[in-house]
């Protein structure tokens, strides 16, 4: 009988604890340096069906911002330019090999991909900011209701994050009010 009420406070706690876990998941964060004024010449960054960004893109223009044509889509699509599934997998046989050889392989390819990805991207806003004179760049995911939409906003004349935020999606959103709600919090009104 002892027993029995130990097992049942250890699923209560555990049932407590990924209930806690779960909700502490979705928890909204904000964070923002500076508002960026309506004015301002922005690109948008959205993964999402054309006809979606169609609609975050003239809530910013409605907004007064002067929103840049910077998305893959707004020339062709994205699976014409790259396809993700090259690199979801990595494999290599190491049944010949030692360890140490793997390991090399692994730090060579690391400094290949990542360390030229980190610089290609400095490139890559540099080209953004003077090529096609965008002064801040808007990322945004938006999800769907009991997940969590988030929103980035990088000021291109100083590389830093001026507006970050997780925004936990309720039952009443749709990509409208997301998209209300993420251009308030970044214009500040």
């Amino acid at each position: 009988m002892l027993l029995n009420n130990y097992k049942k406070s250890a699923i209560l706690i555990l049932a407590f604890s990924i209930a806690l876990v779960s909700c502490s998941a979705k928890k909204g964060v904000l964070h923002s340096k500076a508002r960026i004024p309506a004015s301002s010449k922005i690109g948008i960054i959205i993964d999402s069906p054309n006809n979606l960004k169609n609609v975050v893109l003239v809530a910013f223009m409605k907004k007064g911002y002067q929103v840049k044509a910077v998305n893959a889509s707004d020339l062709y699509t994205f699976k014409d330019v790259y396809d993700i599934t090259d690199l979801k997998k990595l494999s290599y046989d190491i049944s010949g090999d030692t360890v140490p050889t793997v390991e090399k392989t692994y730090e060579n390819m690391y400094k290949l991909h990542v360390y030229n990805f980190e610089l290609s991207k400095v490139s890559f806003l540099k080209q953004i900011r003077d090529e096609w004179d965008v002064e801040y760049l808007v990322l945004l995911d938006l999800k769907d209701w009991e997940k969590v939409s988030w929103a980035r906003v990088i000021n291109l004349s100083t590389f830093e994050i001026d507006f970050i935020e997780n925004y936990p999606t309720g039952y009443t959103d749709n990509i409208e009010t997301i998209t209300n709600h993420f251009i308030t919090g970044i214009s500040g009104k």
